[in-house]
């Protein structure tokens, strides 16, 4: 088979055997390359860096700390998380994980609720899955044997998910060691990449598909960084916002507070409703 082209972000150009790993071309440019590269992107598009290249294309190699690597970091984590709650709660099952504005999100259905003292046990266990080190693998799989491979599992949900894929679209299975789940990916080489730069939320509800009519499963939102030092200044982020929320300083300084029943609207105590009308006042006046 004849050799691919590849452009490097400088404008050089190098021919690989076709079917070379962005990984492969990573270590013949230099074993430090390798060392720091956890994606690539082909001709703009992520892509798995431990996948063959199949064409010509421009390659860029990101190192932990680029944008989009940091986009895989928590579609990693996720993934992660979604192993290790099935890992501890056996019979749960996982439906989807997207990546969200500085972190990630796993919904499951389970009978039994999670409570905050579940998030540390279900850390503990991602750390000691990010510490196996299992590679990502990627396998495209006719429909009907996924569906088959989820229906043994009793996972239902991913049962609907094939069923939503486009019939032009590949089904893509990822696996990491022995656990597997229905992923368009990319991903990372291995589980190992993810770091430790990673904690679990909160819990909330959420409704399968956003239906009401649909069952509730329960939500697990976490956040992952590149470094351990990126989640503690996140981490201090979160804590002074939550120093200066306004609901919380309402409440404690007895100006207004909200209810369930009124979303939205505000119930003004005397002093808030002072300072209301004077600020109104002002701008008034000014």
């Amino acid at each position: 088979m004849p050799d691919i082209s590849l452009t490097f972000p400088d404008g050089a150009k190098r021919a690989v055997p076709r079917g070379t790993t962005g990984l492969d071309v990573a270590k013949s440019v230099s074993p430090s390359l390798a060392k720091r590269t956890v994606a690539m992107s082909l001709d703009g598009k992520l892509a798995d860096l431990a996948a063959p290249i199949k064409s010509d294309a421009s390659i860029t190699f990101l190192p932990r700390d680029d944008a989009d690597a940091l986009a895989l970091i928590r579609h990693d984590a996720a993934h992660v998380m979604a192993e290790a709650v099935q890992e501890l709660y056996p019979g749960t099952q996982v439906t989807i994980g997207p990546v969200i504005d500085n972190g990630f999100y796993y919904d499951f259905a389970r009978d039994e609720p999670f409570t905050p003292d579940d998030l540390p046990k279900i850390e503990a266990k991602m750390a000691e899955i990010i510490a196996r080190d299992r590679p990502f693998a990627c396998e495209v799989v006719d429909r009907s044997a996924a569906k088959a491979i989820f229906k043994k599992k009793g996972e239902a949900f991913k049962l609907e998910l094939i069923d939503a894929i486009p019939e032009r679209d590949e089904v893509k299975l990822y696996s990491q060691g022995d656990w597997l789940d229905l992923c368009r990916g990319p991903h990372m080489t291995s589980t190992g990449k993810v770091g430790k730069g990673f904690k679990l939320l909160k819990i909330a509800g959420a409704y399968w598909r956003g239906d009401s009519t649909k069952p509730m499963l329960q939500r697990i939102y976490g956040t992952a960084w590149a470094s351990e030092d990126d989640l503690k200044a996140y981490l201090y982020q979160l804590e002074e916002a939550e120093r200066r929320d306004h609901r919380r300083l309402g409440r404690e300084m007895d100006l207004f507070h909200f209810q369930e029943e009124a979303p939205g609207a505000v119930f003004w105590h005397a002093k808030g409703w002072a300072l209301f009308t004077a600020l109104i006042g002002y701008m008034r006046r000014r």
